[in-house]
């Protein structure tokens, strides 16, 4: 074996290892535990968390609007009580109207 023949097939096994390492490198940048396809993944799930918490933040705002007004308003609060409660006065007689049951065909 000549020198120029163990250089050209270092060449070729330098050029082959290298291949190797960039489709590796490449693999990984894609697909791996921190790739781009398991960041993208990781970003829809973080704007569904943030939905989810405007959604929770908009019903608690809700509800201290709704305490608020039942501490101001006893007329709101006489309300919720009967609505919720089914609280009536002495003299009131208090008819529950039942819903009418779904048709077992839909």
């Amino acid at each position: 074996m000549s020198n120029g023949e163990k250089t050209t097939s270092f060449g070729v096994f330098l050029g082959l290892f290298l291949l190797v390492a960039n489709v590796w490198v490449q693999y990984l940048l894609w697909f791996g535990d921190q790739g781009l396809v398991r960041w993208r993944q990781t970003q829809k799930q973080y704007l569904l968390a943030m939905e989810d918490v405007r959604l929770a933040e908009r019903r608690i705002q809700q509800i201290k609007d709704e305490i608020v007004l039942l501490e101001k308003d006893p007329a709101a609060l006489e309300e919720v009580a009967r609505r919720e409660l089914g609280m009536v006065y002495p003299d009131e007689i208090l008819f529950i109207v039942p819903k009418e049951p779904k048709d077992p065909k839909e």
